[in-house]
């Protein structure tokens, strides 16, 4: 049976102003019910806030600046998505390094809703399988990503969500998927 806790992972969550607020909220705490230490990493120093479907959301403290943050320190990597949030975050020269650092170490990354831009900035939907808004699959297939429109995608290391209806499988899928990255690291 496959492991569910999350005891002593740390799970990085990246975000720019504007990430759309459930997609933060609602994985973090089960994330973190599942025994994860969350913390948000952002190029905005000390607060972001979060869009709420159709205006301002919250604010919400920034516990590392990107810029002192090390990839290395993190288990996993969370995404949200919203359009503003990944539109910053895909032109940042080091949200990207700081993405495919993940990637380069095997380490999980979940990606909902817009945040996959991100991924194509960071030279990172290439040859991926992946889903994400609806609006998103001209530019990945563009960028070389087999887009499909399932409501969560698992390829290796890569989780992917379409938009909030997705959250409760892609919640479910994360934590699965953040449990048991060290095994499935340790088997390839």
């Amino acid at each position: 049976m496959p492991s569910q806790n999350l005891q002593n992972k740390k799970v990085a969550i990246l975000v720019e102003t504007g990430f759309e607020q459930e997609e933060l909220t609602r994985p973090r705490q089960a994330l973190e019910e599942a025994g994860a230490e969350t913390y948000i990493v952002s190029p905005a120093w000390e607060t972001v806030k979060g869009w709420d479907h159709v205006d301002w959301g919250d604010k919400f403290d920034v516990d590392v600046k990107l810029s002192d943050a090390d990839p290395d320190e993190y288990d996993a990597l969370l995404m949200p998505g919203g359009v503003m949030n990944p539109d910053k975050l895909r032109r940042n020269e080091q949200a990207q390094q700081f993405v495919r650092r993940f990637f380069a170490t095997g380490k999980p990354v979940a990606a909902i809703c817009h945040a996959p831009w991100t991924l194509i900035d960071s030279g990172l939907a290439a040859g991926r399988r992946l889903t994400s808004y609806h609006s998103l699959q001209t530019d990945l297939k563009n960028a070389g990503a087999d887009w499909v429109d399932e409501e969560v995608v698992v390829d290796d290391n890569l989780i992917t969500s379409r938009n909030p209806d997705d959250i409760p499988a892609f919640n479910r899928t994360i934590v699965k998927e953040f449990a048991n990255a060290g095994e499935r690291a340790g088997a390839s």
